[in-house]
Formats: C-alpha cells, sequence, structure tokens
C-alpha cells in the first residue's frame, strides 16, 4: 500500500514537470534587402492548446544579428525567446537542384554499367586469344591449312567486334565522367552553402485558450546585400535616352528565399547613428615619413577614356543537360508595372508586388526595377594633340530628378556595346557625360606652321616660338556641335616667361591657369574649317627648357 502510494505521488509530480512542446516550421514572406544586410520576416502557425507551453519555431537562418530578432502572435503571451543553431537536421534541397541530383545519380549508374561491360569486353578478348592460341598449337594432332584459316577467320571476326565495343565503351565512360563532373560542379556552385545547420526559435508561452494562431518573426542578416546598376541605351541621336535602373542581388543566409514579397532599399539600418562630435585638434611640428604611395581613383571618366573601360564580369560554367532536364524559357516580362518606388524622408525603397526566389548560394540575381527617358544633348569632341580621333559625346541631363543611386551603366549606343561608365547622382554637377564612339567623318588634322616657328637670341635670353593650325572638316550630311581643344605650356619658374599672342578665331574659353583652349562651334554640312594658336616661350639662354 506505501508502495503504490509512493508510485502515484512520482506520477502526480512527473506530469506536473511536463510541459507541453509544439514544433512548427516557418517560411520566408519577406525580405527588405539593403546595401549591406537584410530584413526578413517569417511567418509559422501553430495550434496550441490552453496553459504554458513551448513552441519551436524552425527555418530561420543561422546568421542573425540576436538584438534585432522580434516575435509577434495573437492571442498568446510571449515569455521569453532562446534562439540557437541546429546543425543536427539537413535542409530541404530546391526542385532544381534535386532534379540534378537524380540526374547524377542516373549518370553515375550508367558509368557503372559501361565500366561492368568494358571488363566484360576485355575478358571475352583474352579468352578468344588464348582459345585461338591454344587451337592453333594442338600438339597431339596435325593442325591443317583449313583449320588455321577457319581459326583466323574466327578470330578476326570476333576480335574485331569485341574491339570495337571496348572502343565505344571507352568513349562512352570518358563523356560521362566529363558529364558527371560537371554536373557535381554545378551542384556545389548552386547548393545553399548553409544547408547543414538552421536556426532556431524556442519560445515560452502562455495561451489563454485553445488557438490556432500565426507567429511573425523578423531579424536583421547581414549576410546579404544588392547593388544598383544600369542600362543606358542609346538608340540614336534623334530620340531620348532609355535608362533601365536594375539590381544585383545575392544571399547567404543559409535559406532559399522562395516566392517572397522582395523590396530593395538603400537604407543602413545596421549603422550608428549618433551624430559626430569634434575632439581637441592639437598641432605640433611635422617630422616627414617615406614610403610608398597610393594613388587615389577618381568618380571622373574622361571623354578620352570612358569609352575604354571594360567589364571584369566572368560568366559561370554551366553544365549541358540533357533532354529530360531541359526547360522551356518563358517571355521576359516587363517588371516597370511591378515596381513601386517609395520616396522616403532619407532613402529609397523599391518594392516588387511580384514574387521572388533568391536561392542562398551567394550567385548574383539580376533584377530589372524601372525604366527611365532622360534628355541628351550630342556634340564632337577633339583633342588633336593626343589623338586624330573624333568622339561623339552624349551629355545627360535631368536624371537626378529620378532620385538614382550611385552604380555602374553598361552604355549601348545603336545596339552595340560602348563600355561602363559610373552614374554618381550625388556629385554637384547635374550633367553627366559620356563617350560614345569614334566617327571618321569629322576628321581633324593638326600641323605645325613652320613659317611662324622660330628660335631668337638677344642678349642673355633666348625665344622660342610655336605654332600650330589645326583643319576640322565635317563630312556628314548634317550638321554637328564640335568642341575642340588645344593647349599651350604655362611656366612655373619666374625666369621663364610664356606668352599667347594669337588664337584664331576668338576662344570660347581660354583657362590660362591651365593652360587650355576651347573652341564650341558649330559645323554645318560638308564644311572646312581652320583654327591657330602661336605662343612664345623667353627663358635664359644658358638653361634648357623641359618641354
Amino acid at each position: 500500500m506505501k508502495k503504490s502510494f509512493v508510485l502515484f505521488l512520482v506520477a502526480i509530480l512527473f506530469s506536473a514537470g511536463v510541459v507541453a512542446q509544439t514544433q512548427v516550421l516557418s517560411k520566408v514572406e519577406k525580405a527588405t534587402v539593403y546595401l549591406n544586410g537584410a530584413t526578413l520576416t517569417h511567418t509559422a502557425t501553430a495550434t496550441l492548446k490552453s496553459g504554458s507551453q513551448e513552441v519551436i519555431i524552425n527555418g530561420l537562418s543561422p546568421n542573425i544579428v540576436l538584438n534585432s530578432l522580434k516575435v509577434n502572435a495573437g492571442g498568446v503571451l510571449i515569455a521569453s525567446t532562446e534562439f540557437s543553431t541546429d546543425y543536427l537536421t539537413l535542409q530541404e534541397e530546391s526542385a532544381h537542384i534535386n532534379k540534378m541530383k537524380d540526374s547524377l545519380k542516373l549518370y553515375k549508374q550508367k558509368l557503372s554499367d559501361a565500366i561492368n561491360d568494358l571488363d566484360s569486353y576485355e575478358h571475352l578478348l583474352k579468352l578468344l586469344k588464348e582459345g585461338t592460341l591454344h587451337n592453333m598449337q594442338q600438339t597431339q594432332q596435325t593442325v591443317s591449312v583449313a583449320d588455321i584459316n577457319a581459326n583466323m577467320e574466327l578470330y578476326k571476326a570476333k576480335a574485331g567486334a569485341l574491339q570495337k565495343s571496348i572502343d565505344e565503351n571507352d568513349s562512352k565512360i570518358a563523356n560521362l565522367r566529363e558529364t558527371i563532373q560537371r554536373l557535381e560542379r554545378q551542384i556545389r556552385q548552386d547548393q545553399t552553402k548553409d544547408r547543414h545547420r538552421h536556426g532556431v526559435l524556442r519560445l515560452s508561452v502562455s495561451v489563454p485558450k485553445a488557438i490556432t494562431t500565426e507567429f511573425t518573426i523578423t531579424y536583421f542578416t547581414e549576410m546579404a546585400s544588392w547593388t544598383p546598376c544600369y542600362d543606358l541605351n542609346i538608340h540614336d541621336m534623334e530620340q531620348q535616352v532609355t535608362l533601365q535602373a536594375k539590381a544585383q542581388v545575392q544571399q547567404r543566409t543559409g535559406l532559399d528565399w522562395n516566392h517572397v514579397q522582395l523590396t530593395l532599399s538603400n537604407a543602413t539600418p545596421n549603422r550608428t547613428t549618433e551624430a559626430p562630435v569634434f575632439s581637441t585638434w592639437f598641432l605640433s611640428f611635422y617630422y616627414p615619413t617615406y614610403g610608398s604611395r597610393m594613388n587615389k581613383m577618381q568618380n571622373t571618366v574622361s571623354y578620352a577614356t570612358a569609352a575604354k573601360v571594360q567589364s571584369n564580369e566572368t560568366s559561370e560554367e554551366n553544365v549541358e543537360y540533357m533532354d529530360e532536364m531541359a526547360e522551356e524559357i518563358p517571355a521576359p516580362m516587363i517588371m516597370n508595372d511591378y515596381v513601386d518606388v517609395d520616396m522616403q524622408e532619407v532613402h529609397v525603397n523599391y518594392v516588387i508586388s511580384l514574387p521572388y526566389d533568391i536561392p542562398g548560394n551567394g550567385k548574383i540575381q539580376l533584377i530589372d526595377l524601372k525604366d527611365y527617358t532622360i534628355n541628351a544633348d550630342y556634340k564632337y569632341y577633339s583633342i588633336p594633340k593626343l589623338s586624330d580621333e573624333t568622339y561623339l559625346i552624349a551629355t545627360l541631363s535631368g536624371y537626378e530628378q529620378h532620385n538614382l543611386l550611385p552604380g555602374y551603366a553598361t552604355v549601348t549606343f545603336n545596339n552595340t556595346f560602348v563600355g561602363k561608365t559610373l552614374i554618381n547622382p550625388n556629385v554637384a554637377d547635374s550633367l553627366f557625360s559620356v563617350t560614345l564612339a569614334t566617327d571618321p567623318r569629322i576628321t581633324v588634322k593638326r600641323e605645325k606652321q613652320q613659317q611662324y616657328c622660330e628660335t631668337k637670341h638677344v642678349g642673355n635670353s633666348t625665344t622660342v616660338t610655336q605654332s600650330y593650325l589645326i583643319t576640322v572638316k565635317n563630312n556628314q550630311n548634317k550638321e554637328v556641335k564640335l568642341t575642340l581643344k588645344e593647349q599651350y605650356p604655362i611656366s612655373t619658374n619666374k625666369d621663364i616667361e610664356v606668352k599667347v599672342p594669337n588664337i584664331t578665331p576668338t576662344a570660347t574659353y581660354n583657362k590660362s591657369d591651365i593652360g587650355v583652349v576651347t573652341w564650341d562651334v558649330n559645323l554645318k554640312a560638308g564644311e572646312t574649317r581652320t583654327f591657330s594658336i602661336t605662343y612664345s616661350v623667353k627663358h635664359p639662354k644658358d638653361r634648357s627648357i623641359s618641354w
């Protein structure tokens, strides 16, 4: 009797210490991707009984910023939360990965069969050789010529067929091994990197009455980013320029984002927002140090070099899928109607209404955002001292009204790739120029005018006079704008005197601080015009000039 009472008491205490536990799998519903990082929103539905219990929510990213974690649920009191990482449960592979793995398994089986067939053919050929040799070397009886010929014909027929099968299997095995290697490389490339771990959220909750509720989990992760980029398309000089805004999105959160509501933002949620303050500025004597110097790259691209900037992008190696893996490629959709630009006080949000899939393998996903039309003014540009080429320049204006973000643009002119250039709306200048092409129909020739060039020695001084004639011809059947530039030297020594007595015709601009003359002219169809500049340099007779 006493033993039964003790067992009953233990049972009561044990049942009182047991806490109900419910496990649910969450799904990524929304992703707001920043230039560095992302805010993810998951949902998970759970059916709970009344009372205190534990809810375990699986399927979260293992790479979260803990102090950003927020959990909400209707009709439930959340007493505490605990985040941990599960290293034991493997995540499900995507359908794309599973299809490739099935193909890999099939090709490995075909490879095994081909290797077995090769072994069989080689063994049969060996037996055939040994049997034929044995028949022709019999010692008990004389082998006739007819028997020898019969054995030779049999060996020739059988050995030829077997050798052909061996060669075919060798080739088949080589092709199968190559296909298997390609599939394995593609799987490694496309597979989510953090498949072997995922985040788990353990909640202690109190439920007043039985309920089916939805948990909403939001958190920030640093394992995602996006980069603005553009396509700058110029069809011809009579139309406006088309600027297509795009986004390069990538993520390594350990999850595949399937059918998520995607928002791209240039906000910086994880950056310190405290305003700066001064610290004391102490002065002391300067003691020079010597070491290497690093050149600083500027955000400007010169007319002459803008068209030469090349892309360094490397295409990924793709697997040649077999017929059973081929998928029909749908026609491209126009994204312009599915993207809303939400202007906030200090940042811009691109809200995409179409659900998106972003795999967690870190590969860049290129997303079309918005199309804009921009005004452009076209002119030709030439510096004959540096180049015989005449460059066609497009100067864009009014793009700042579209609240663009800094990013590189791929430039095409008449459906021909020109190069890349940087669009930076943050600079003060509202005009943006890009080099499109060289045009041989605008010819420029620069030659020295020998009749005006001379060197004079007067007293202790030497005066050198140089003169150049520039001839420009418009071989087009329409009027064009041309900016022509020429250079003269600037003295950095009081003993060197530079004079520019002749600039013909009068220059539009003459920047005497840098020694650059600019003529902005309109050339009619077939028109030829000349420009000239003469300058003199006076210096001490016993000193040489570094030209």
